[in-house]
């Protein structure tokens, strides 16, 4: 009989944590901001949840945080490597980049704003377009980035995924398995 009743209860749960959030994405003028909604979770709980995130997230937490407005935002600057790809010739090429998270808090929600910012090569060197150069005049993605852009859409939707799991409690299997 316990195990009837603890079926439902594991399902029910799963499907509280499951929640699909809204995925960013990449647009010819920017990335969309996202709102996520978590009802039960007060703005202040979300700010030092938010502040504790960057702390366990980013190997240099001092240097990303560059604003931080109690209770209400937080903004970050960060790195990343392989941040997205294209093919060129029948190579695949990967580069890096800088960007910017803005995430404000209010009760029950949050919103995510995630900045685009200069491409590198793995050598360093600047790529000299930007993401609006994946794009044609008509908003269309050129059939050259046609792998960029949703590379680049997975690496955002990364950061976003764990900012989102690290509020709600969920833990990584690297958490979990030391």
């Amino acid at each position: 009989m316990k195990k009837l009743l603890f079926l439902p209860l594991v399902f029910f749960s799963c499907l509280c944590f499951a929640q699909d959030i809204p995925k960013l994405k990449l647009t010819p003028t920017g990335v969309e901001a996202i709102v996520v909604n978590v009802d039960t979770l007060k703005a202040d709980y979300l700010y030092k949840k938010a502040i504790n995130w960057v702390q366990e997230s980013y190997k240099n937490p001092d240097k990303v945080l560059k604003a931080k407005i109690e209770n209400e935002k937080i903004r970050i600057e960060g790195f990343a490597t392989n941040a997205w790809w294209y093919k060129t010739l029948g190579m695949k090429m990967n580069y890096n980049m800088d960007y910017s998270i803005e995430v404000s808090f209010k009760d029950g929600k949050y919103r995510f704003e995630f900045i685009v910012g200069q491409f590198y090569t793995d050598g360093g060197q600047k790529f000299l377009a930007n993401y609006s150069s994946f794009f044609k005049s008509s908003g269309e993605v050129k059939g050259v980035y046609s792998e960029a852009v949703p590379s680049l859409e997975e690496t955002m939707n990364n950061l976003s995924l764990s900012f989102y799991n690290y509020i709600n409690g969920v833990k990584s299997k690297k958490d979990s398995n030391w």
